[in-house]
């Protein structure tokens, strides 16, 4: 991509702020609607901690998997699985445009295949902290139509209050989820790929 991708180390980066008919997609992903948790403020006096602006997205998206209607046959192959979730979070990130780190992975999760048994799917997470001049309601609107090009079912969001946090968040197509958070102090993008094949204690091993 050619946005900057720099691996985040602990000293050099702060940390940052269906199986059934009836699952519908804002279910499945409640928590990111209304975060009310200033994250800017808790990372920064507690130094080290994960951001709470990523977990709660993650949270959410994994939560999502479990709605999941996609065959395990999609994403046989882990590798695949790996490469297809950091296509789509770095491809996502370039369109929006800026300078991003690796928050996150691509880290190999356990999660129960469609046809039953433990699988491994890909948890890959990208922010961008610099958000000074940005047009959150115009990047979100570049993520809808890449995702839903690529056969993503999308839905926006928005918090209450007086300066809502605003996003995006995505299921199925080449995805079990994926999120778009475009905050004022820090955007970011977080994929869990399909369920795969594959153990992931080996998996973790060989990287």
């Amino acid at each position: 991509m050619s946005a900057l991708l720099r691996a985040r180390t602990g000293s050099g980066t702060r940390p940052p702020s269906g199986r059934e008919a009836g699952c519908r997609l804002a279910p499945r992903l409640p928590s990111l609607v209304a975060p009310t948790v200033d994250t800017e403020d808790v990372n920064a006096r507690i130094p080290g901690r994960v951001g709470v602006g990523a977990a709660v997205i993650l949270t959410a998206a994994l939560s999502a998997a479990g709605c999941s209607n996609a065959p395990a046959s999609k994403a046989a192959d882990p590798s695949e699985a790996k490469q297809s979730i950091i296509s789509i979070v770095e491809e996502s990130a370039d369109a929006v445009g800026g300078d991003w780190t690796v928050y996150r992975g691509p880290a190999a999760e356990v999660c129960t295949r469609s046809g039953g048994g433990d699988g491994a799917r890909f948890v890959y997470i990208l922010e961008r902290s610099d958000t000074d001049g940005t047009d959150p309601a115009a990047d979100i609107r570049t993520v809808e139509e890449l995702w839903q090009a690529k056969g993503i079912t999308t839905e926006r969001f928005e918090s209450g209050g007086s300066d809502p946090r605003t996003g995006i968040r995505g299921v199925d197509g080449t995805v079990t989820s994926i999120g778009f958070n475009a905050y004022p102090q820090r955007y970011s993008v977080t994929g869990v790929s399909e369920c795969s094949g594959g153990d992931v204690q080996d998996l973790r091993s060989a990287a």
